[in-house]
Parts: C-alpha cells; sequence; structure tokens
C-alpha cells in the first residue's frame, strides 16, 4: 500500500532523519513519490511518478524546512502512473495526499472541482474541497463527517492541510509521534540508524510526526483512529 508521512511543527524544521526510512519504505512503494511544503506563505509541492529511492533523485531536493509537511509514496492501485495521479493534490490553499483504495467513490458527482488525473484519491479530494467550501465555518466537522462516509468504501486514511492546521484521518494505518524537550533518542526501524534528537533539536521545538507505520522502534508512537488536527505541534482537536 501507498505510505503518508506528515510533519506540524511550532518552527520550520526539516524532515531529512524521517525521510532516511521513508526512502526505504520506497522500495516497495515504487510508482511515485511528493512532497507538499509552505515556502513562505504558499504551498511548494515537488512530485514525480517514479521511486523515491532512485540513485539519480537530486537530494537537494529535500533541504526544505517547513511548519507543515504533507509526503506521500505511491503504489498504485487506481489511476496510472503519471504526474496527474501523483500525490500530495493542490486545489486553492489545500494540499491533500491518501493511503487506501476508494474506487466507488468515482460514482459521487462532483461539481465544482474536477479532477486532473484519474485516481480515486485525488477524486475523494475534490469531493471533500467542495463541501468545505458549502461552509468554511465548520471546517473540522465537516472533514470529520465526510471523511467517514468516505471510509465505508474502502481504506481511507489521508493527510490533509490550508497552511494553518494538519489534519490526519486514519482509517486502519495511520500513527503519530510527538517530539519535544526533554528530547531522547530515536532509532529508525526499517534503517540501521540512530540520533541524539537533544543534539539536533533546539529546546523550545515541537515536532509531531506522523506516519502510515511508526517510523522509529524506541519512541511511542499513538495510532490515530478518526481524525485529528494539529497545529504548531500540537494536537487542538482530539
Amino acid at each position: 500500500m501507498c505510505q503518508l508521512l506528515g510533519l506540524s511543527a511550532n518552527e520550520p524544521v526539516d524532515i531529512e532523519f524521517s525521510l532516511m526510512e521513508f526512502k526505504y519504505r520506497a522500495k516497495s512503494n515504487y510508482h511515485g513519490w511528493g512532497f507538499g511544503f509552505l515556502d513562505g506563505n504558499n504551498w511548494k509541492i515537488i512530485k514525480e511518478p517514479s521511486s523515491l529511492d532512485d540513485e539519480n533523485i537530486n537530494e537537494e531536493n529535500f533541504k526544505f524546512k517547513s511548519k507543515i509537511i504533507i509526503g506521500h509514496i505511491r503504489l498504485k492501485s487506481c489511476g496510472g502512473k503519471i504526474h496527474q495521479n501523483t500525490h500530495p493534490f493542490q486545489i486553492n490553499n489545500w494540499i491533500f495526499a491518501h493511503n487506501g483504495t476508494v474506487s466507488r467513490i468515482k460514482t459521487w458527482p462532483l461539481e465544482k472541482y474536477k479532477p486532473a488525473g484519474d485516481s480515486d484519491s485525488e477524486y475523494a479530494f475534490c469531493h471533500l474541497l467542495e463541501k468545505i467550501t458549502l461552509d468554511v465555518s465548520e471546517v473540522n466537522t465537516i472533514i470529520k463527517e465526510e471523511a467517514a462516509k468516505i471510509e465505508v468504501l474502502g481504506k481511507f486514511n489521508c493527510l490533509m492541510s490550508d497552511g494553518e492546521r494538519l489534519y490526519a484521518y486514519g482509517d486502519n494505518s495511520l500513527y503519530y509521534v510527538q517530539r519535544k524537550s526533554p528530547f531522547g533518542f530515536a532509532t529508525l526501524k526499517d534503517v540501521h540508524y540512530k540520533i541524539n534528537l537533544a543534539e539536533v533539536k533546539k529546546p523550545g521545538e515541537v515536532v509531531t510526526i506522523v506516519a502510515t507505520e511508526p517510523l522509529t522502534s524506541d519512541e511511542k508512537w499513538i495510532r490515530i483512529e478518526g481524525l485529528k488536527i494539529f497545529e504548531n505541534g500540537v494536537i487542538i482537536e482530539k
């Protein structure tokens, strides 16, 4: 299945440590990769319909820092291996990435937003945005209720953001870990690498990492069931 990687922090940070594990998992999720992050006040998205562990990828692509990051590696199930089907997707100030299969959602009508590709994921994103624009004052409730409806169609784990908050909806496989002072050690789960977070983190830094499966073996990862909302590295709605 595809893999998701999300980040919410109280100041711009990089994802180089998590990226090492994410690249390893790309060996079995090789149909595309992408990252969306804030460049100032605007989203910047880099993505390609190829494997993230491709030795020809320019490592300078991943030197960015941001308070919100959404990453995705794809193993296609619905939609071809093309750029338009590669996550994350962007509509206006929102970006979105999905893990799972909800192909039956394509029978649901769309009016305002139309997918550029033919994936069920982008179609679900368009559906969510159409509902959100009906009442922007109830964004949290709309995402929670509509994601629950989509979940019935198959498997629906997703990350989305409006540039202020990171929304994480867990169906069957999504976890998070929060890192803040006092920092300890973290060991990647599949890659032989251990880091002393206290040596690379600032004392007041707060970071939450979200992933399809825990990235480290010695931290307390918590499963996300339903909707969790993060802002500045902290859960604001459970």
